[in-house]
């Protein structure tokens, strides 16, 4: 099918998905939007570990990607449509859309604890609110080995924004999302992780002191406000990056890029 049409149902779902939280909850779905990290879903799905309700492409797009998209899907799958520039204009969100989207539905995870593990690894993003900040923290922890990422209200996983920086981590790692982070920490301590809030604070011990020998779980804080005091009181320790200069403060993407090296490097040198 090819679709010109700006007003096309099909294209309207997708565009209501992007934009509105709510729908894509009561749908169950979410887009994805970009060449590369749409081959990664399409890797996904025909691993059968995500499915894939539509895709949408511009005949420039197929033609130009062709290491990532197969054209003769078009023919031999009814959820792949071919659509004009025009129409890719309006769907994207960026300013010059590369031509390629997905519309999936969302993972649904669980965690049983890995007890089996004795140096498993896991990161709480606690209240994070920057989608570009959680998609790349997500990228972060599958790069250097994350067992398993908690979202504890946080902004939505299957926002497009997290979803493009986190370049296809969110189909390939365990991400639960949740509300509650006393549950995750009881969870957690319940199969024996120890809980380390990442602090700015110079009684806190200094990240490259931390055993991480044992099985370990790293929280990041608020962008603005940090990890809230109730939430510190429920972890096991409180670690912390000694500072050189001026700097007082890190970015939390670029704080979380050294604590989970840190933890993950640990666990690998103490295991």
């Amino acid at each position: 099918m090819f679709i010109s049409s700006k007003d096309n149902p099909r294209i309207k779902h997708y565009i209501k998905l992007s934009t509105n939280r709510k729908f894509r909850y009561e749908e169950g779905s979410f887009v994805i939007e970009g060449a590369r990290v749409c081959r990664d879903a399409f890797e996904q799905w025909q691993n059968g570990k995500l499915i894939i309700t539509s895709c949408f492409a511009t005949q420039k797009a197929v033609e130009k990607y062709t290491d990532y998209i197969d054209p003769t899907w078009f023919d031999k799958y009814e959820q792949f449509h071919f659509i004009s520039d025009d129409v890719a204009q309006k769907m994207s969100d960026s300013e010059y859309p590369q031509g390629v989207f997905i519309e999936a539905k969302m993972i649904r995870t669980a965690f049983e604890g890995d007890t089996e593990d004795e140096n498993g690894k896991y990161l709480i993003l606690d209240d994070l609110q920057d989608p570009g900040n959680v998609g790349t923290l997500l990228r972060t922890a599958e790069a250097v080995g994350v067992d398993a990422v908690f979202m504890c209200g946080c902004c939505d996983l299957y926002n497009p924004k997290v979803i493009r920086s986190a370049m296809g981590t969110v189909f390939r790692m365990r991400i639960i999302h949740t509300k509650s982070f006393s549950e995750v920490i009881k969870l957690l301590k319940g199969n024996s992780i120890t809980v380390f809030a990442s602090v700015i604070d110079e009684n806190a011990e200094s990240i490259t002191d931390v055993d991480f020998g044992c099985k370990s779980a790293m929280v990041l804080g608020n962008e603005g406000n940090g990890i809230a005091d109730d939430d510190i009181e429920l972890c096991d320790k409180k670690v912390t990056i000694t500072m050189l200069g001026n700097t007082n403060s890190l970015n939390v993407a670029s704080a979380g890029a050294i604590l989970l090296w840190e933890m993950c490097r640990g666990g690998q040198k103490n295991g």
